[in-house]
């Protein structure tokens, strides 16, 4: 079907997105599908936020394939009483025998977060506050201290809450399992086994605002600071630190829906939606499904329901099987995330058509 239509109307429709905002960059494009490639807003290096989730998930469930560890490990088998200790339980629970490398795995541990702290509280990293010191560096440490002045939620298991402090605590349990720093794990056995060749984790890697300064990677917004040269982004780690260029994401999804880093069946088991957070926003472990149908507009009922990852600031990592399509996208900010779902569904229209 010829939809080369559809795809200048997107264009345009990009075109008036980054002619709206010039003082931002205008939004980055990828969707490579069979006979379909349409990029738009560059190549650049972006901050792809918590879509690096969807890796430290992939090499969390590698190492369990190899024996390292379980799904059903608690996390005192897995981390030194320095990490658990003092961490946030309900009345009866202990963190070291009753959350599991699972529960963090599906935001059901039942531990505040750090980065988007329960009402009332606060820390020096959250959305409010991150930005405050942005030539600070945040240690995994620092952030599970930050994580134990806050106020104890639910038993593990009983509900779902988003947040980082479970993937800080999934990269200690890489670094406990292999004997090595979460980036080098991460990168020899995700990032390098995928060909992502132009990909980094600059932010947890750097010591200094200095290390950063020559860094290629696009601008991006928390609120109204500009944070791509800010040490501070070093809150990520393990949740999403990855800066890594459009074409090296799709690259990661070849590997991961090709059977190159985990099992089918392994793959099957992170993807399956087990909690809403949202109408249209489906989380399993370490991934999200999209249901564009749960979206207001009647019209996008039936469409497809791709399966990757969000992050913070306006970014999408997603692939969508039947039609064998990847689509990237980044639009630098939170405050966009609404225009960034808005083109999603256009590219699920134009894809369905196919």
């Amino acid at each position: 079907m010829d939809t080369s239509r559809e795809v200048d109307r997107l264009r345009s429709a990009l075109d008036r997105i980054a002619r709206r905002r010039p003082s931002m960059p205008a939004p980055q494009v990828l969707v490579v599908a069979p006979g379909l490639e349409l990029e738009s807003g560059g190549s650049q290096p972006f901050h792809a936020a918590s879509v690096g989730k969807v890796m430290t998930a992939t090499l969390v469930a590698l190492l369990v394939e190899q024996g390292r560890l379980g799904f059903d490990s608690p996390l005192g088998k897995l981390l030194p009483a320095s990490d658990v200790d003092g961490l946030p339980a309900a009345p009866g629970v202990d963190v070291r025998t009753d959350v599991t490398v699972e529960h963090l795995l599906t935001h059901t541990s039942g531990l505040p977060d750090y980065f988007e702290p329960p009402r009332g509280s606060r820390t020096a990293v959250s959305t409010r506050t991150a930005a405050t010191e942005p030539d600070r560096y945040w240690s995994p440490a620092a952030l599970l201290d930050e994580v134990r002045r806050l106020p104890a939620r639910e038993r593990p298991g009983e509900r779902f809450r988003y947040g980082d402090t479970a993937f800080v605590l999934l990269g200690r349990v890489v670094e406990e399992v292999t004997g090595e720093p979460f980036n080098a794990a991460l990168r020899a056995r995700v990032l390098e086994p995928s060909g992502m060749e132009r990909s980094s984790t600059p932010y947890s890697d750097a010591r200094s605002p200095a290390d950063l300064e020559g860094l290629d990677v696009a601008p991006f917004w928390l609120g109204r600071h500009e944070l791509s040269r800010a040490l501070s982004m070093s809150l990520d780690w393990a949740g999403g630190g990855i800066v890594a260029p459009p074409a090296d994401l799709v690259r990661f999804q070849r590997a991961l829906h090709g059977g190159r880093l985990v099992s089918p069946e392994t793959l099957r088991w992170m993807a399956a939606p087990r909690h809403r957070r949202r109408r249209g926003i489906h989380y399993g472990a370490g991934m999200v499904t999209v249901r564009f149908g749960e979206f207001t507009p009647p019209f996008l009922r039936g469409l497809p329901e791709p399966v990757g990852g969000l992050g913070h600031f306006a970014t999408h990592l997603f692939y969508y099987p039947r039609q064998d399509a990847h689509v990237v996208l980044n639009f630098h900010a939170y405050r966009r995330m609404n225009q960034s779902f808005m083109t999603h569904a256009r590219i699920a229209q134009l894809l369905a058509k196919r």
